[in-house]
């Protein structure tokens, strides 16, 4: 649970469902604005190496992402973010990551 400058509250609730699964869930409000805001995640290992994620809100905010281990501390991460509510006006987002752990 947090809250920010005693306006806005919010809480998640996470859980690794086996050693391949694991989900979320979050859940914000804004006193004063009625603002509210939910979303889910989840997170599938698909081997030792690589992984794919989903998320997606109460904005139909979607996100997907694949993530590669290519050797130990080198990881490369392809994601995108749709707006599905304005899925034909673009807008859309992509990314590339590429992480070192030393």
């Amino acid at each position: 649970t947090n809250v920010n400058d005693g306006t806005e509250f919010g809480g998640s609730i996470y859980q690794k469902v086996n050693d391949k699964m694991e989900t979320a869930v979050n859940l914000a409000w804004t006193a004063g604005s009625n603002n509210t805001r939910f979303g889910i995640a989840a997170k599938y290992q698909l081997d030792d190496d690589a992984s794919v994620s989903a998320k997606v809100n109460n904005a139909s905010l979607i996100g997907i992402g694949y993530t590669q281990r290519l050797r130990p501390g080198v990881k490369l991460t392809l994601s995108t973010l749709v707006d599905g509510k304005n899925f034909h006006a673009g807008g859309h987002k992509i990314g590339l990551g590429f992480e070192l752990e030393a």
